[in-house]
Formats: structure tokens, C-alpha cells, sequence
């Protein structure tokens, strides 16, 4: 199950991240890949978002649940959530 959540939270921070960099650095576009700068930050986001949804996962996995919670958890739950507080400060 741990590699199983680690590969589910590696692709859902990476499209996470895509898209809040495409709507935020690159402004609906996807320019911002030009800077290494922006490239260094991605890296940073990629890392903390994949830290969360693994131990969300694993959470998750502790507990006797069906995939399809757990992708729904990282596809709609925790975008909205990261939405709502970065929208909220």
C-alpha cells in the first residue's frame, strides 16, 4: 500500500502544482517553465504537497477504505481545501 500512496501522491502534487502555477506564475499560461527561479519554488511546492497527500494516503490506508475514496480525497478534498486557505489569508 505505502508505494501504492506514494505513486497516487506524486501525480496528484504534480497536477496540483502544474495547475496552481499555471494560474498563478504563469497567468493562464504556461511562460513561468521559462524561469529557473519559478522551477526552484515548483520543486518546493511538489515536495510539500507530496508529503501531505502521502501521509493522507497512508492514513487512509490504515483504515479500511476503497481507492476510489482515497482518489477522491486527492483529486477534489485536498484541492479544495488548498484553494479555500490560499484564498482565504
Amino acid at each position: 500500500m505505502k508505494k501504492r500512496a506514494f505513486q497516487l501522491a506524486v501525480i496528484n502534487s504534480f497536477l496540483i502544482s502544474q495547475f496552481l502555477f499555471f494560474i498563478d506564475e504563469g497567468n493562464y499560461n504556461f511562460r513561468w517553465m521559462t524561469n529557473m527561479g519559478n522551477w526552484l519554488i515548483f520543486l518546493i511546492y511538489l515536495a510539500l504537497i507530496t508529503g501531505i497527500l502521502f501521509l493522507i494516503n497512508v492514513g487512509l490506508g490504515k483504515i479500511k477504505t476503497n481507492e476510489n475514496i482515497i482518489l477522491g480525497v486527492n483529486l477534489i478534498v485536498f484541492p479544495t481545501l488548498l484553494l479555500v486557505i490560499f484564498y482565504n489569508l
